[in-house]
C-alpha cells in the first residue's frame, strides 16, 4: 500500500501537479489509524491510501486539498477521535508535506526559441517542462522535463497550475492553437504565445469560434515578450523571460538610470 501511494504521488508530480502527502506519526489509545499510514491527496481531493478512514480522514483530505490550492506550506495535525464522535476514543498526530515544484515554465514546442529559453529560465530558478510531439529534440533540453506526446494526449500527460508560466511556441498556427486551446481553461500565472500580430488575430478568431471569450483571450500575452529589440532565437527568448519576470515580480517598465 505504501508503495502504491508513493507511485501515485510520483506519477502526479511528474506531470506538474502538487501532491499532499499525509502521514500518521503518533497514535494514543484505541485508534483505527496506525503509525506510518500514508495517504496522497490531489487538489481535486482524489486520494490514494488511507490514514484511518472516518470523518477525521475526510476533514484531512479537504484540508490538504485546500493547502495545495492556496499555496500553503507543510502542516502538522492532531485530533481526538472522541471529539469526532468515534467510540474508540484515542487520538492521532501526523504531518502533511506538500510535494511538487512551485514555479515552473511550461514550453509548448521544442524549436530554437524553446531551446534558448529553457537554460536561461533554469538559471533564474524556474523548473522547465517542454511539451513536444517530436522525440528528436529531447537531447536539446538537458535538465528539463521533456514530455513527448501528440496534441490529443496533452490532458493525459500534463496538468497546469496557477504557479505555472506557460509559453506557446510551436512550429505553426495549428499547433499553437491546439496548445493555447489546452492551456486557456487553466488558471495559470502567465500564458504567452509567440507570433506576429496577424497570426495572433487569426488564432484568436479560431478560439472565439470554439467558444472562448474575449475575457479569456485577454489573459494571453501575444505577441509574446517585451519589445527589447532583436530577432534571433536567443533575443526572443530573453524578451519572453523578461516579460515573465515582470509579471512574476510585479515589476515596472522603467529604467534605473539616474
Amino acid at each position: 500500500m505504501v508503495w502504491d501511494v508513493l507511485e501515485f504521488a510520483a506519477k502526479h508530480t511528474e506531470i506538474g501537479e502538487k501532491v499532499a502527502l499525509v502521514s500518521v506519526t503518533k497514535t494514543y489509545g484505541s485508534s483505527p489509524a496506525s503509525v506510518g499510514q500514508l495517504m496522497a491527496v490531489l487538489a481535486d481531493e482524489e486520494i490514494c491510501g488511507t490514514v484511518g478512514g472516518g470523518i477525521q480522514e475526510h476533514e484531512l483530505i479537504t484540508r490538504a486539498a485546500n493547502a495545495i490550492k492556496n499555496g500553503e506550506e507543510n502542516f502538522t495535525f492532531s485530533y481526538s477521535l472522541a471529539e469526532k464522535g468515534m467510540v474508540c476514543g484515542g487520538s492521532v498526530e501526523g504531518i502533511c508535506i506538500i510535494l511538487g515544484i512551485s514555479e515552473r515554465i511550461v514550453i509548448f514546442g521544442g524549436g530554437h526559441v524553446a531551446q534558448a529559453l529553457a537554460p536561461i529560465a533554469r538559471m533564474t530558478g524556474f523548473s522547465v517542462t517542454v511539451v513536444e510531439d517530436r522525440e528528436e529534440f529531447a537531447d536539446a533540453f538537458e535538465g528539463a522535463q521533456y514530455i513527448c506526446c501528440p496534441i490529443e494526449k496533452f490532458a493525459e500527460n500534463i496538468r497546469l497550475t496557477k504557479e505555472d508560466y506557460v509559453v506557446v511556441s510551436t512550429r505553426g498556427h495549428r499547433f499553437d492553437y491546439q496548445a493555447l486551446k489546452f492551456a486557456l481553461p487553466f488558471e495559470t500565472a502567465y500564458l504567452g504565445m509567440i507570433g506576429s500580430k496577424t497570426k495572433v488575430k487569426e488564432v484568436y478568431e479560431m478560439a472565439r469560434a470554439d467558444g472562448f471569450s474575449d475575457e479569456q483571450l485577454g489573459r494571453v500575452y501575444a505577441p509574446i515578450g517585451l519589445n527589447i529589440g532583436g530577432q534571433s532565437p536567443a533575443e526572443i527568448a530573453l524578451s519572453i523571460l523578461s516579460e515573465i519576470q515582470l509579471v512574476k515580480c510585479k515589476g515596472e517598465l522603467a529604467h534605473k538610470k539616474i
